[in-house]
């Protein structure tokens, strides 16, 4: 396999890192919000289970992203009285989508114009000196990261709800990524209203 081919394929892993290592940084610029299915009935989901493989295992992605999603989701959904089964109402899955963007960002700047100058042995020249503060924008390149996490009636197949979080990839120095992961995960349960039967 070529190079390239290798670092093409393993990108969407590495963008998923960065992104989860600026969750445990700075959660403040973390976008969350959630979507449900109004004809599913919430009182019949009482036992929970995972994908086989979640939407972020296999190829290049690192196993401990599932591991950890696993763990975290599976503590939430434990506190809501949900128990995990192997023929469960609701089956879960992570995934992730990375799209570039670009972002106009407008930024401040003091400037000076004028000048003032004089020859030797002769009379002093200049201008007039202006200080004042100049807007400007530039277009930024970013990558912007969505974790979907998607509860699935295991009756019907269909979606009844979904959590997703998207944040802006970046190398920000972070804390670990358990903890990353653990935050975002909380951020999205915190918008899903059911109990285990209610």
């Amino acid at each position: 396999m070529s190079k390239f081919i290798f670092k093409r394929a393993a990108r969407p892993a590495l963008v998923l890192l960065f992104a989860l290592l600026s969750l445990s940084a700075c959660s403040s610029g973390i976008e969350v919000r959630s979507d449900v299915d109004p004809k599913a009935d919430f009182s019949n989901f009482r036992t929970f289970n995972f994908f086989n493989e979640l939407g972020i295992e296999g190829g290049y992605n690192s196993p401990v992203f599932g591991e950890h999603y696993r763990a975290a989701i599976s503590d939430e959904m434990t506190r809501r009285g949900y128990r995990k089964s192997d023929t469960p109402a609701l089956y879960v899955n992570v995934t992730f989508r990375a799209d570039d963007k670009v972002k106009m960002k407008s930024y401040t700047a003091p400037y000076m114009s004028g000048a003032y100058y004089q020859r030797p042995g002769g009379p002093s020249y200049g201008s007039a000196i202006g200080v004042g503060v100049g807007v400007s924008s530039r277009a930024t390149k970013v990558t912007e990261v969505s974790v979907f996490i998607d509860l699935v009636d295991n009756n019907t197949d269909r979606l009844v709800w979904q959590g997703v979080t998207v944040v802006e990839a970046n190398d920000k120095v972070a804390k670990q990524l358990r903890d990353a992961i653990y935050t975002s995960v909380n951020m999205v349960f915190e918008q899903y209203p059911f109990t285990a039967g209610r």
